[in-house]
């Protein structure tokens, strides 16, 4: 007993924990490479299979050494506090269902007990939705909570049948505690690397100069808006700052620098206060802007933008030596016209924006 008591606190674990990973990656893989409708069936099945197996595996330890079901639930706990699929909902309630038939196909019958079992799958139920639901509690506790209540839960079965020992309870509580520090710990530097690879894109995404989006991000926005099949107007507007090579000519590029900056912060700030969520705000380089707006018509965008131009003809950028700067942009708005290429959209708005530099400069031309 010493031996499969020493199994079930050490061996068990790491098994249970190989498997979670193994449905983790299988999960990863299905929610970020598998867009299609049948191959969703196909990644359904495989999880469903695969967790068969691993049930199987881990039945074979638990219920033929130890008699014990406590741990055949931890898997399917594990992933539906990961919150992603409801299909574990179900591989939960098939579990109990799996040990009946390996326990009738080996004519042990010891946990035929229906009553029982189905008292045991509602609690274990019943904890797992309270936890979820709760969203002061972080994850380590949420999972804390989770497996040792199912631990207690199985004990209180044990102890109501009068199986109840020593070594099982050890084994139970001894092998869920190794399990809460491997997944808690696996959890710790899965989200690490989550946000290590959000801090990456939001900066591929970003101008190191104005904090604005960029191109790439811009090319994005356009992949997803050509699938929007929302009616509301999409508009974009070009500008470029008027005479801004003879302002670093005349006060050095990083008084330069300073005033693209400036004018980013009071462009993103204007256009986000006035339509919000429905803008983004981007730079391409040099002196040249973009922006992208869901609005019902352009009469709004042209008095925003307007009321810019007239602000820094007042309120000039203070230079590095005090020198006051005053700038003016021209602008080119469009709207987007349904199955148009985006490419073809922002080649219009340029094109405006060079009539408008040719016909006295800060302005802004609708076309």
């Amino acid at each position: 007993m010493f031996f499969q008591v020493l199994s079930s606190i050490l061996f068990l674990p790491f098994l249970v924990m190989s498997m979670i990973i193994a449905q983790v990656h299988l999960e990863g893989y299905w929610d970020s490479k598998i867009t299609k409708w049948r191959g969703r069936q196909w990644s359904v099945f495989y999880i469903i299979f695969l967790y068969i197996v691993q049930e199987i595996c881990i039945m074979e330890l638990t219920l033929l050494n130890l008699n014990i079901m406590a741990f055949i639930y931890v898997i399917p706990i594990t992933m539906i506090l990961r919150n992603k699929h409801q299909i574990w909902w179900g591989l939960c309630a098939l579990t109990p269902v799996l040990a009946w038939i390996l326990d009738a196909y080996l004519k042990r019958y010891h946990f035929i007990n229906l009553g029982a079992t189905l008292l045991q799958l509602a609690l274990i139920g019943l904890v797992c939705w309270s936890v979820l639901h709760n969203k002061r509690l972080s994850y380590y506790y949420k999972y804390t909570i989770a497996l040792y209540s199912n631990c207690f839960i199985h004990m209180l079965r044990l102890y109501l049948e009068h199986q109840l020992q020593l070594d099982f309870t050890v084994s139970i509580l001894a092998g869920n505690f190794f399990i809460i520090i491997a997944e808690n710990s696996r959890m710790y530097y899965e989200q690490k690397q989550k946000e290590e690879i959000e801090k990456l894109h939001y900066e591929s995404v970003r101008d190191d100069l104005t904090g604005l989006l960029n191109y790439r991000a811009f090319d994005e926005e356009m992949q997803g808006l050509s699938k929007d099949e929302s009616n509301m107007p999409i508009f974009i507007a070009v500008l470029d700052i008027d005479h801004f090579k003879q302002v670093n000519d005349t006060y050095g590029h990083l008084n330069g620098n300073t005033v693209l900056s400036t004018f980013s912060k009071k462009l993103k700030l204007d256009i986000h206060h006035n339509f919000d969520p429905h803008c983004a705000v981007y730079r391409f380089g040099g002196e040249e802007f973009t922006i992208l707006i869901k609005a019902k018509d352009n009469t709004k965008i042209i008095k925003i933008l307007d009321s810019i131009n007239k602000y820094y003809s007042k309120h000039p950028v203070i230079a590095d030596e005090g020198q006051k700067i005053f700038f003016s942009f021209s602008g080119g708005l469009t709207e987007y016209h349904n199955n148009e290429k985006f490419t073809k959209t922002l080649k219009r708005a340029d094109e405006l924006v060079y009539q408008a530099k040719k016909t006295g400069r800060a302005k802004i031309l609708i076309g």
